[in-house]
């Protein structure tokens, strides 16, 4: 490989300045987080040992790495956007998720068929729970939510397809934690989901759950519709990060049949 001639002035070029810039920034709008943190663990007394005609050069590269992370995407504050009520039929599922909410995504779309015929998924797991009735006209939301907790090991009430059962086992909680069982009242019965976040706009819980809307789906609900909310699993408590729960847009599904 040849160089051009006085190679070693070619940092006069402005071709090579503005290539230099150019990496210099991308490179710490990549690195930006890493730096940040790296910054906030030196002491402050190393700190002081950065020359005075240095300071605010220092300053001016930190302030800059800072805004540069803060308007990076940060996954763990913010959950995978929405589209739509069904719009996590392609998300992959993260693998620190609960199993029960593993499985209940795996249904996203899911509904039932309408006339004589029926879902052949939801009669397996009527089947699977030991139902007396193979139909999936009869409100499901319970044998949703109970296929989810018997997949993942974990226990379901005696009598899993009555909403309202679920109130009487697991834990009851004084506010809503990722992956709980939310139980609320509806006319001529009960209705019971998964919380999985809360809307960014409306604040409003989102959940999935089955039978909304005769399927599977996300749906937005006022945390006072609730009569309470049960953990159900390996623990009596969930883990204190499941009570911040994941900020999402994109679900609009607000008045769903439940029955």
């Amino acid at each position: 490989m040849k160089l051009i001639e006085d190679w070693k002035q070619a940092w006069k070029l402005k071709s090579v300045q503005v290539g230099a810039m150019s990496a210099f920034f991308y490179a710490l709008i990549l690195f930006s987080e890493q730096f940040v943190n790296i910054w906030n663990t030196i002491p402050q007394d190393l700190k002081n040992y950065i020359p005075t005609q240095w300071q605010e050069y220092v300053g001016m590269f930190v302030g800059v790495a800072i805004v540069l992370a803060r308007l990076k995407k940060q996954p763990e504050l913010h959950a995978p956007e929405l589209s739509g009520i069904n719009s996590l039929l392609s998300m992959p599922t993260q693998t620190n998720d609960l199993a029960w909410m593993i499985e209940a995504k795996k249904h996203i779309g899911l509904k039932e068929v309408p006339g004589k015929a029926h879902n052949p998924t939801i009669l397996n797991w009527l089947k699977s729970l030991g139902a007396w009735w193979s139909e999936d006209e009869t409100a499901w939301c319970g044998t949703f939510i109970a296929h989810c907790l018997k997949v993942a090991g974990v226990k379901y009430p005696k009598h899993w397809y009555r909403a309202l059962d679920y109130v009487n086992y697991g834990s009851k909680l004084t506010r809503p934690a990722y992956g709980c069982v939310a139980i609320k009242t509806r006319q001529g019965g009960g209705h019971v989901c998964f919380v999985v976040g809360r809307d960014e706009k409306t604040r409003k819980l989102v959940c999935i759950g089955g039978n909304q809307s005769n399927m599977v789906c996300y749906a937005l609900y006022a945390e006072s519709e609730f009569q309470e909310f049960r953990w159900y699993g390996m623990t009596d408590r969930p883990a204190d990060k499941r009570y911040n729960l994941p900020i999402m847009t994109g679900v609009t599904a607000t008045k769903m049949s439940e029955a």
